[in-house]
């Protein structure tokens, strides 16, 4: 997970202030249920990255050797799979 519980908290208490400062949106619902929700929701994407990125090292390590052997850049390769499975799944990373 590339953030930590603590900063998508404060990501998520920036974003409800910044929305309520410039009256962008009225909240249905108690602000603390707002911010559960926005948790829960990057939560669950930064959990869907990492699931994708143990699947394309998954890929990888079936593939090394020939990797070595052609002098394919690891790094590079698992951009592309990356993208190319997250475009399949509809991942927006």
């Amino acid at each position: 997970m590339k953030l930590s519980i603590e900063q998508v908290d404060k990501i998520s208490r920036i974003v409800v202030e910044r929305l309520k400062e410039k009256d962008l949106v009225v909240f249905k619902a108690p602000e603390n249920k707002v911010l559960e929700r926005m948790h829960e929701i990057i939560m669950r994407d930064l959990k869907a990255e990492d699931d994708l990125d143990r699947e394309v090292e998954e890929i990888l390590k079936t593939h090394t050797g020939s990797m070595d052997n052609q002098k394919i850049d690891y790094r590079k390769m698992f951009s592309m799979i990356k993208g190319k499975l997250a475009r399949e799944r509809g991942i927006i990373l």
